[in-house]
């Protein structure tokens, strides 16, 4: 391997012991070699760490780092990135799985066509188990000419976002905000770079996308758990705030509004026509539309929230109480 590789992969994990190692398997055994692979421990508490190292003592390509704390899933996202070396980057889940062709043909259709920004593989999809579920088919003109075309596509149809596993140009990356903490995180990216150039998708299903109960989009928030009155326990199939930043259990969030503003604040900075620039608005304009029953909830879920970090602090307050009298008149009589 060159002291400066061709690709670097980007592996956050948190707890990954079930899938982890079959993971990293599939990593090295690709046919395409000059690669990094930089693997970012959450402070896991089950056997990650000690797989990470058995693996990192045997192949020199991987550099494992352990943060003291859990920082959350979107700092881990962005360290491992503002790490990698490589000219192309990918983004590599701990529970999903490449075929050993999936760098090369990836790679190469980078290589051939400078226009490209990303360039991924149709998904198959299995269960925890490696059981068959589907083949994953979602039609998007992200290869088409036109870049609001392309926007489009990639915020008005709702797709899995399996476009971020794929190998992205570094160089159009590095021209873009970091992925933010935040549900829709992945997606704002992906419009990003679809305003940016076009995608490519390989044919062949080389990409296996793992779904199981311990994925990021059932992680419960805490007050769903919570005991006292709720205005709603329905949470959607996004990760939830903590996912992403695990001191922001208490804060108020507004995920489809954050999106529609950070799919608006790309299209300004965008290096699009005003007349492109006018169509892009107009999408967004759809988008609100079509969402508006998701932007509605965000405000119920806000609304929660707050009823919640009341009723949380009220107990504390209570807890407080009960302390300083059990001090003041520890056997419990009445004080005089």
């Amino acid at each position: 391997m060159s002291s400066s590789p061709k690709l670097t992969v980007g592996m956050p994990v948190y707890n990954g012991e079930r899938f982890l190692a079959k993971a990293l398997n599939a990593l090295l055994k690709q046919t395409f070699t000059d690669f990094e692979l930089i693997v970012s421990d959450n402070a896991s508490t089950d056997r990650t760490e000690e797989i990470c190292r058995e693996y990192a003592a045997k192949d020199r390509r991987i550099r494992y780092l352990r943060n003291a704390t859990n920082m959350g899933a979107g700092w881990n996202f962005r360290r491992v990135y503002e790490l990698a070396t490589g000219k192309y980057y990918k983004q590599a889940a701990h529970d999903d799985f490449c075929e050993p062709e999936f760098f090369e043909t990836c790679i190469r259709a980078l290589e051939l066509d400078p226009g490209l920004t990303v360039a991924y593989t149709k998904t198959r999809v299995v269960d925890g188990n490696g059981t068959f579920l589907e083949d994953y088919e979602c039609e998007l003109r992200t290869d088409d000419t036109d870049p609001v075309i392309r926007f489009a596509d990639l915020t008005l149809i709702g797709h899995r976002c399996f476009q971020i596993f794929g190998i992205h140009r570094k160089s159009a990356l590095d021209q873009l905000p970091p992925q933010g903490s935040f549900a829709h995180a992945d997606r704002v990216l992906l419009a990003q770079l679809g305003l940016m150039g076009r995608f490519y998708e390989v044919p062949q299903r080389l990409f296996i996308s793992t779904r199981h109960d311990g994925q990021s989009v059932w992680t419960m928030p805490t007050r769903v758990a919570s005991r006292g009155v709720r205005l709603t326990r329905k949470v959607g199939t996004l990760p939830n705030i903590e996912w992403w930043d695990p001191n922001r259990s208490r804060a108020i969030s507004f995920p489809e509004c954050h999106a529609f503003s950070c799919y608006c604040q790309s299209i300004r900075r965008s290096p699009l026509s005003d007349l492109q620039k006018a169509r892009a608005y107009a999408v967004m304009a759809r988008w609100a539309v079509r969402y508006r029953r998701r932007l509605i909830g965000d405000f119920v879920l806000a609304a929660d929230q707050l009823l919640w970090n009341w009723q949380s602090a009220r107990a504390a307050g209570n807890r407080k109480l009960s302390e300083k009298e059990l001090a003041i008149n520890p056997k419990g009589g009445t004080s005089l």
